[in-house]
């Protein structure tokens, strides 16, 4: 029994270890790029899919640029790792294409890329896994399924739906909207902000011109201070709700304590 458990145990490491090592296989690399005019644009759509994404904002820019490395574990997948620049009527499209999986394997294959738009134009991003970055646009709508999530600087409105991984947004001039499901969120100066629903992990918000609104909250503490307007939490799981230096009326949920 011993010699058995001990060869089993001997097998699993090994497994495990080959496994890693071919998960953190990215032996194979290429530069990509590719960019657009944005004269006349009044949308530009990015898609990320896995790999980090970067995205920048400048004042005055006449084009969308897009640059990155290409990585993969198999060589024959590298010239399938692309990253396309299109253009239809005024929108705009810059999108990483990644090889199709073929069923059961360990292949890696990743994209990392940073895009440059004009700090003028909505945008819209989805990405599917990867950390992703956005600094210095104009309104934006992002979709992203893993990985932590970093905005700053949004001059208009941002609207943001996530499945998993940090979030941390600083400065909106506009209405800050998001739905979550799991990790953190830090909100640091916004216009407003509208929290419709927010699975789990802890929420802090910080410097709000107007009100603060959250719909559901499940597990995890609420944090608020410095709000211009009121404060509104219809309803709350576990964790505890804090609040300090609200001009406007404050709405939350009574603790078990308070009902009873």
């Amino acid at each position: 029994m011993r010699t058995l458990t001990s060869l089993a145990l001997a097998l699993a490491a090994a497994s495990a270890s080959a496994s890693g090592g071919l998960f953190d296989d990215c032996s194979h690399t290429a530069a990509r790029s590719a960019s657009v005019s944005a004269a006349g644009a009044t949308s530009i759509a990015i898609v990320g899919r896995a790999g980090e994404l970067r995205v920048t904002g400048a004042r005055g820019a006449s084009e969308v640029r897009a640059k990155g490395t290409a990585c993969t574990s198999e060589a024959g997948n590298l010239s399938r790792i692309t990253l396309t620049a299109t253009r239809n009527g005024s929108e705009v499209r810059i999108e990483a294409n990644m090889p199709e999986s073929t069923g059961f394997g360990w292949s890696r294959n990743a994209l990392d890329f940073e895009v440059t738009v004009p700090d003028n134009v909505p945008i819209r991003i989805d990405d599917s896994s990867g950390e992703l970055h956005v600094e210095g646009v104009g309104a934006a709508d992002i979709h992203d399924s893993s990985g932590a999530l970093h905005v700053r600087g949004v001059s208009g409105d941002l609207n943001i739906d996530d499945s998993s991984g940090e979030i941390t947004v600083d400065h909106v001039g506009g209405k800050l909207r998001i739905e979550d499901s799991s990790g953190s969120i830090d909100i640091d100066d916004a216009g407003s902000v509208d929290i419709p629903s927010d699975g789990s992990g802890s929420v802090e918000i910080r410097h709000v011109k107007r009100g603060v609104t959250v719909g559901s909250k499940g597990s995890g503490s609420l944090a608020v201070s410095d709000v211009g307007g009121d404060f509104v939490v219809r309803s709350k799981g576990s964790g505890h709700i804090d609040y300090e230096r609200v001009v406007g009326k404050v709405d939350i949920p009574r603790s078990k304590h308070d009902r009873d």
